[in-house]
Parts: C-alpha cells; sequence; structure tokens
C-alpha cells in the first residue's frame, strides 16, 4: 500500500533517503508535465525538475501538506524555478548576427543593420555590437561598458524595435 504524503514528509524530514525517492517517484512526472509545458526543453526541464526537489530537500523542515499533498508546495517551488530560469535565458540570451555585419552571410545583404546601428547613440551602438555581434552576455556588456545589465537590457530592447521598424519599413530589402 503507498505511503500517504503525510508519511513521506515525516521521512524527509527525518533524512530517509527511500521516502525522498518515493516523493520524487510520486510527483516528479506532474512537475516534469508542467515544466516542459512552460519550457519545452528536456534539459531545462530536468535542471528545474533536480532544483526543485534540491529545495524541497533543503527547506524540508518548511514544506507543507495541502489537501494531504505534497503537490501544491512542490508545484509552487517548480514555478517559481521555471520563471527564474526563464528570466537567467531571457537576460542571458544574445544572438549574434554574423562576425562581418557589412558582410553577406547565406545570400543576405546585412548592410542596412550596419548602417541602423550607425543611427544609434555611441552607447547604444556599442550595446548592440558587443551583445549581437560579439555575443555577450548583458553582463559581460555591462562590465566593459562601465554600465548595468539592466540598463545594457533596456538599450537593447530599445535598439531591437528600432531594428525591427527598419525592417517592417523596407530597410532590409530596400
Amino acid at each position: 500500500m503507498p505511503q500517504l504524503d503525510v508519511d513521506l514528509l515525516a521521512g524527509i524530514r527525518a533524512g530517509e533517503r527511500v521516502a525522498c525517492d518515493a516523493c520524487y517517484e510520486r510527483h516528479a512526472p506532474v512537475l516534469a508535465r508542467y515544466a516542459w509545458s512552460r519550457l519545452r526543453a528536456r534539459d531545462l526541464v530536468e535542471e528545474v525538475l533536480q532544483e526543485t526537489f534540491l529545495t524541497a530537500w533543503r527547506k524540508r523542515s518548511d514544506m507543507r501538506i495541502v489537501d494531504e499533498s505534497m503537490l501544491p508546495w512542490l508545484m509552487v517551488v517548480c514555478r517559481n524555478h521555471v520563471n527564474n530560469l526563464l528570466r537567467r535565458v531571457a537576460r542571458d540570451r544574445s544572438a549574434p548576427l554574423t562576425t562581418d555585419i557589412a558582410g553577406s552571410d547565406g545570400g543576405e545583404d546585412l548592410h542596412w543593420i550596419d548602417a541602423e546601428l550607425r543611427k544609434l547613440s555611441r552607447m547604444d551602438e556599442a550595446v548592440c555590437r558587443l551583445c549581437l555581434i560579439d555575443g555577450m552576455t548583458y553582463a559581460q556588456a555591462a562590465a566593459v561598458l562601465g554600465s548595468t545589465p539592466g540598463a545594457v537590457g533596456k538599450r537593447l530592447e530599445r535598439a531591437r524595435a528600432r531594428l525591427r521598424l527598419a525592417l517592417t519599413e523596407g530597410g532590409a530589402g530596400a
């Protein structure tokens, strides 16, 4: 007969590995489906599951039973890890355009991007070149420019909007 979550929690709090394993076996599939619905990447789902159960172990004395189940508590922890991961990925994401922006990549003429970048302020142009061309993270670019990652992100957001506008106005095809 399967143990109740109340009994599993008592075992987890007592440091029993068997109880931890049983908790994982019982709740990991639901948590994995939730994480998959948000992340769509197996390695990220595995990372979130690992972090979720590691947090559960570290905070086992704070873990709560809701309606005779640990799942609601675990789901909140999982959701928080998913959100943190998504923020980290968005913050660190950089999409290098090409090493030679004025050159040709796959037959696509990218001169218009170089021209648009030169229209930006010196700082915005530097941010774009560091993040989009050189592939630096916001934190790395901020360190080079003596700024903050948040400021770099905002500058890059505005510059990307300007590039999108130039693209929709025919800058890429003109």
